[in-house]
């Protein structure tokens, strides 16, 4: 082999290797940047910078995860649900030993049942429900959204007990006070319903549900 064709092969092997440890890079700067405006409550900017983070790599886990997450949000509740699956299963299948802290299996399950309530597929999210509480049962939103899946099918009763355990566990956890609010109101409660969701909105004012919530308050006072 000529000294040449020596130099070009080393050029390339050097390429190759900074492209492998180059491009990742940048798909964990894209997927940390949706990551952010996702935090900052920019629904829309997140899912486009997460999708694109997607197309080079369709197994990120945490891409899925936050994107299902946006996608939430912006009520796509159906593709909420398949990106949540798609982070499980890409989670399932990594090394325990690699395997990211974040989505955890307890925050899989209760994103998964999120998007199951809104599709009101009840008898699964409460299997996603359970698994989360099996995952961490002193986490307060396991009991707030058992709270919401009776909310929903206006158990009130029972919602109340789930909702006031949540409280117990977090007493600024907002959405604990927002579902109370509700099963109250539908319990025929109109005081108690106002004290739980002006609750709701000292803790978050700026929650997406906060427009509904005042009118609520407003109608009830």
């Amino acid at each position: 082999m000529s000294t040449r064709e020596t130099h070009c092969r080393i050029l390339v092997l050097s390429v190759v290797f900074l492209l492998t440890v180059i491009i990742p890079q940048r798909i964990l700067a894209q997927t940390s940047k949706g990551v952010e405006l996702y935090d900052q409550w920019k629904f829309a900017e997140a899912e486009k910078v997460l999708r694109d983070a997607l197309k080079a790599d369709p197994s990120d886990t945490l891409a899925n995860y936050y994107l299902g997450l946006s996608a939430l949000m912006q009520d796509k509740h159906s593709e909420a649900l398949d990106l949540f699956l798609k982070a499980k299963s890409s989670r399932d299948k990594a090394d325990q030993r690699t395997r990211p802290a974040v989505p955890s299996e307890y925050q899989i399950q209760i994103a998964i049942a999120r998007a199951r309530l809104e599709l009101k597929q009840y008898a699964e999210a409460w299997k996603n429900l359970e698994s989360a509480r099996i995952e961490d049962g002193k986490a307060s939103d396991v009991y707030v959204y058992r709270g919401q899946y009776y909310v929903q099918q206006k158990k009130n009763s029972e919602a109340i007990k789930e909702l006031e355990k949540a409280i117990k566990l977090d007493d600024k956890n907002a959405y604990a006070y927002y579902y109370l609010g509700l099963a109250y109101y539908q319990a025929g409660q109109a005081a108690k319903a106002v004290d739980a969701l002006k609750m709701f909105l000292q803790l978050f004012p700026s929650a997406p549900e906060a427009d509904s919530a005042k009118k609520l308050v407003d109608q009830l006072c």
